[in-house]
């Protein structure tokens, strides 16, 4: 045989195997699993969303106390304290501010699934998507936020904040501080029109609990924001993604989280927080309705 016409067939018969190859890793033969040709996801790029130097170590520290699934952890603590003696400058970290969810873990919310129902005594009730609030005029402002129970003994023994080797996150760790953008409630009140004798609004959260909060309509018409924005950047899960109550100067209780609806009133509601949890008792064994101009969160 010709040396030069066997080489040639050789090059043509490994040519055709190998076509065949490449269009069986194009398109699987009939009947062979899709998994054949599933692809591994890419590995993580650290450059895509800035990371600190893994020399810097500073967390939160604490424990979500939740009602749901066992009653009982909700006494291991009830909250995660940002390291107040790390801080640099005024402004805190999205990811170190301080965390209590009251109770039930952070919902998880699709931002374009999610509405912000405006409704009670106004002349036009208002359902707002997401994307509707953004392209309204915002507001952006420093605040901080202080949870009541700053400073006070917690925790497992209730007495680890008293101990002498406790830090300034143990003692004080449930305040933070934030740039907050978002539309200022007045704004969306004004639209929706308030009726004459309305006096309270009630914000209301999507989390498990539904954890809702009465609020005056002054401070509502005041300073009060509905806000998506934190350092920069969208709220995280956390802190009420996608978007949340910010009332400057009251106690934390009042920014309500994961912000649902907000009904206007002529009355406060007296919800399960602020009529068992926050209120002022009295000698008699009542409670005061309100001491929300106590000025945490200033």
């Amino acid at each position: 045989m010709n040396p030069k016409e066997s080489g040639r067939r050789r090059f043509l018969k490994n040519g055709a195997a190998l076509a065949g190859l490449a269009v069986g890793a194009v398109q699987p033969a009939s009947g062979q699993s899709a998994g054949a040709e599933k692809m591994e996801a890419p590995p993580k790029d650290l450059h895509a969303y800035g990371e600190r130097s893994r020399f810097e170590n500073a967390v939160r520290v604490g424990a979500m106390g939740l009602y749901d699934p066992a009653p009982a952890a909700y006494h291991r603590d009830f909250g995660f304290r940002t390291p107040t003696q790390d801080s640099v400058g005024i402004i805190t970290p999205a990811s170190l501010h301080f965390v209590i969810a009251h109770g039930y873990e952070p919902p998880d919310i699709d931002p374009n699934e999610h509405h912000l129902l405006i409704h009670g005594m106004v002349d036009h009730p208002l359902i707002f998507t997401l994307e509707e609030l953004k392209r309204l005029p915002s507001a952006t402002r420093i605040h901080f936020l202080e949870c009541n129970a700053n400073s006070a003994p917690s925790g497992p023994t209730g007495t680890f904040r008293t101990s002498p080797n406790a830090t300034a996150q143990d003692t004080h760790g449930f305040t933070s501080c934030s740039v907050w953008t978002g539309v200022p409630l007045s704004t969306l009140l004004k639209k929706a029109g308030v009726q004459a004798g309305a006096t309270w609004i009630v914000g209301e959260g999507s989390e498990k609990g539904k954890h809702t909060k009465s609020i005056p309509i002054e401070k509502a018409m005041d300073d009060v924001l509905v806000a998506y924005g934190q350092n920069g950047e969208a709220l995280r899960p956390q802190q009420g993604y996608p978007i949340r109550l910010l009332v400057p100067g009251w106690e934390g209780i009042n920014n309500v989280k994961w912000l649902r609806r907000i009904k206007v009133v002529n009355e406060p509601y007296m919800g399960m927080w602020e009529s068992t949890k926050y209120p002022s008792l009295r000698t008699d064994g009542l409670s005061r309705w309100f001491n929300s101009k106590w000025g945490r969160g200033r």
